[in-house]
């Protein structure tokens, strides 16, 4: 974590370690985690409280807690707390070694970044704090690099390490390490195993430059196998709940030798999750803990979707020149894509009544009333509302299953269209004024500003201007105002 003070490390929202995404799991699972908008949050390793301060916009009724053992990046990240009037949200320079023995308990505990890129001793450190301090029916994220997958990594860490093993200065150990991955992509070697580290340092020239220090020029960089961390977790009483994105554990589309190994495989949700890092060469993992001693169910329960905000962010698609048309007893099938590449495709009047709605609300979200509602506006009032709210129920768990619709335990506070005064998140603007293109959205996510414009135009965005005023200050036309002010609210960066 040290590395926050070497180079500036620029903290980024994290959608996977929101409380709400979380809560959504564990409920899916039957547990009963305190409800993310009223809880108490512990993230461990939060730099310059990038994520943490996301989590505060987004959760106004939570408490939020970030320690880091870095003090110039608490001092920066204190400073952005306060310019963006963030009262719920503390982070206080610790050492995870040395937490105080009042620190009291948390509902959902984050560690992004941390476990594989510290101490043996600091490892065991945090599985016992995350023990110690987390509630009853609490939820722990823990992200680590894994194996098989990161062997490739191991590869290309050794290769810079060589390179930069003379070299102090980071900005220069940086500038160095990233000469060579050019150098080595630039080189056509015909061996397929040259390819492999082409592709794969190719990725990483993509990285931004902290999170390469970060994640691949650390003292410190240590994968394990799953079975080796859950070994750990149990160790400190912790059970393995799921993956942070549950698509992770599901195996689609697969040859029949694979589904006949995988039947025979013990009814052990640890060995078969190992077996899928096999089958996927995984390199990264966000897991899910809790406390060894609660029960959960292992079969999800879809009735909790009625319970859920649903967003959904995929433009419909014409049905292709090849495919058979639909006759008039036989509604057409329409395929609705995400920017991501995952896709559904479906006839079923109430199903693509209910996508419609929530692409057009997007990045808004809608609860299961209304889209109950556009269902069953879609087949009338033969059916049954019970048969429409369990389909539905059954439909959108599939659908969140295949990364195609997003569940949260409570709405992102925005507008997906401008308002007469638009207003952009406090959080948002701060970043800006600061001098920064990456910001931190409602939708907990990190989005990247376009331009000039919208730099400029979004520090204006307190509520006071009309498109007229935002139009004259900025110089430009009107309806390059509107055209901007369309696309923050798409990317989640105005607030009612």
């Amino acid at each position: 974590m040290g590395v926050y003070d070497q180079l500036a490390y620029p903290g980024y929202a994290y959608a996977a370690t929101h409380p709400a995404r979380l809560e959504v799991i564990g409920r899916l699972f039957g547990l009963r985690p305190r409800p993310a908008v009223t809880s108490r949050v512990l993230e461990i390793g939060c730099g310059d409280g990038g994520n943490s301060l996301s989590l505060a916009q987004t959760l106004p009724g939570a408490n939020i807690l970030g320690i880091d053992i870095a003090p110039g990046a608490i001092e920066r990240g204190a400073r952005l707390a306060e310019a963006a009037g963030l009262d719920n949200v503390e982070l206080r320079c610790l050492d995870l070694q040395a937490l105080p023995e009042d620190f009291g308990s948390f509902d959902y505990i984050v560690a992004h970044g941390v476990y594989s890129w510290i101490s043996p001793r600091a490892r065991a450190s945090l599985l016992a704090a995350i023990h110690r301090h987390l509630a009853s029916e609490g939820i722990a994220f823990v992200s680590y690099n894994a194996y098989p997958g990161s062997y490739l990594r191991d590869m290309a860490r050794d290769i810079l390490g060589y390179h930069v093993r003379t070299i102090e200065d980071p900005q220069e150990k940086l500038a160095q390490a990233q000469n060579l991955m050019a150098t080595i992509v630039a080189i056509e070697q015909p061996s397929p195993y040259a390819q492999v580290l082409r592709e794969h340092m190719q990725r990483m020239l993509n990285y931004p430059d902290a999170l390469l220090f970060h994640d691949d020029l650390a003292e410190i960089s240590t994968p394990f196998y799953f079975h080796e961390f859950m070994e750990h977790a149990a160790h400190h009483q912790l059970a393995f709940l799921a993956e942070a994105d549950l698509f992770e554990s599901q195996m689609t589309e697969v040859p029949e030798s694979a589904e006949r190994l995988m039947q025979g495989l013990p009814e052990d949700v640890l060995v078969r999750e190992q077996y899928l890092d096999f089958f996927k060469n995984r390199m990264f993992r966000q897991t899910l803990l809790c406390h060894r001693t609660v029960s959960f169910d292992r079969e999800l329960d879809e009735n909790q979707i009625q319970s859920f905000a649903v967003s959904f962010r995929a433009d419909p698609q014409q049905t292709p020149p090849d495919e058979p048309r639909s006759t008039a007893d036989e509604p057409a099938a329409e395929t609705f894509l995400t920017p991501e590449g995952f896709s559904m495709t479906t006839s079923e009047p109430i199903v693509r009544a209910v996508m419609h709605a929530l692409a057009s609300a997007w990045p808004a979200a809608l609860d299961f009333p209304a889209l109950l509602a556009h269902a069953s506006q879609a087949v009338g009032p033969e059916v049954a509302q019970d048969l429409i709210a369990a389909r539905l129920c059954s439909v959108l768990l599939q659908a969140y299953l295949a990364r195609i619709v997003l569940l949260n335990g409570c709405p992102a506070p925005l507008v997906n269209r401008p308002t007469t005064r638009p207003q952009a998140s406090a959080l948002a603007r701060a970043q800006c004024e600061s001098g920064a293109r990456a910001l931190s959205s409602l939708l907990h996510a990190t989005v990247l500003l376009q331009d000039e414009l919208e730099p400029k135009l979004l520090c204006l965005l307190d509520g006071t201007r009309d498109t007229q005023e935002l139009s004259r200050v900025c110089a430009v036309p009107a309806s390059a105002i509107d055209q901007a002010l369309q696309r923050l609210a798409s990317i989640g960066l105005l607030e009612g």
